[in-house]
């Protein structure tokens, strides 16, 4: 039986990149703030263990707990889902859909690059839990400082960076 994980497709994971950084409007962003959106993104029961402030806890009660899509040691999955990440953004910025040189300084920002009828139509038809956790993603997590973000989610080393 073979069983498809989308965590170790990079070909998903680029995809959901460009779904993130649509709903964000191609702004610039860190990439450590687009690896935590996107772990949220494939995850989002993460967010009942995220420790949120409190004016933006009330996305727990709308996204629901799938005990099939649960996991324990979420840094160990971030680990592994660092490498697709960097694969990703790699695969990205060689067909010059990213910044290349953004990339290098820690940035993604989308190019004026065009992309295909067919992507943009699937970019923007997502339905039911996914918008939910988009809007909570552009309109709440990014108001959170990316020191502040790294520190709530507790998935990646924030003590030793420059604030």
């Amino acid at each position: 039986m073979i069983l498809y994980q989308p965590i170790f497709d990079p070909y998903h994971c680029s995809y959901r990149f460009l779904l993130l950084l649509n709903n964000l409007n191609n702004l610039e962003i860190e990439i450590d703030r687009l690896k935590i959106y996107d772990f949220i993104l494939l995850y989002p029961s993460f967010l009942h263990k995220m420790k949120l402030p409190q004016a933006y806890t009330y996305i727990r009660k709308s996204i629901k707990v799938n005990e099939y899509n649960n996991i324990n040691s979420e840094k160990n999955v971030f680990a592994q889902l660092n490498k697709m990440h960097n694969i990703s953004l790699n695969e990205l910025a060689s067909t010059s859909i990213i910044e290349s040189e953004r990339l290098k300084k820690g940035f993604v920002k989308r190019t004026e690059l065009v992309l295909p009828d067919y992507l943009l139509k699937s970019i923007s038809n997502q339905s039911g839990e996914k918008i939910k956790i988009l809007n909570y993603i552009k309109n709440d997590l990014n108001n959170i400082p990316i020191h502040k973000l790294k520190e709530r989610s507790g998935l990646i080393e924030y003590r030793y960076d420059k604030v």
